[in-house]
């Protein structure tokens, strides 16, 4: 397990096992009565659209990692600790 920092629409932080976990924790953080997300798809590509508009960045929403990772490399996550 490690800890994750989100940097979008406030500083939280998660536990997880890998960066691809972000999705449905941002999900349940904004529509929590509505888990799991009917539309995942559509909610990535939604966020990232907003995240587009944010911070002129690209970000990709094929499948959880690919977003994550495109959050990585334009600075809204990332990895703080790992734990054993």
């Amino acid at each position: 397990m490690a800890t994750f920092r989100i940097r979008y629409s406030g500083d939280y932080e998660f536990e997880g096992q890998s960066l691809s976990e972000v999705v449905p924790v941002m999900y349940r953080r904004k529509w929590a009565n509505d888990f799991p997300c009917p539309d995942e798809g559509g909610y990535m590509r939604r966020t990232a659209i907003d995240m587009c508009e944010w911070n002129k960045g690209t970000y990709y929403y094929d499948s959880r990692s690919s977003f994550a990772d495109s959050m990585v490399r334009n600075g809204m996550l990332e990895r703080v600790s790992y734990m054993d």
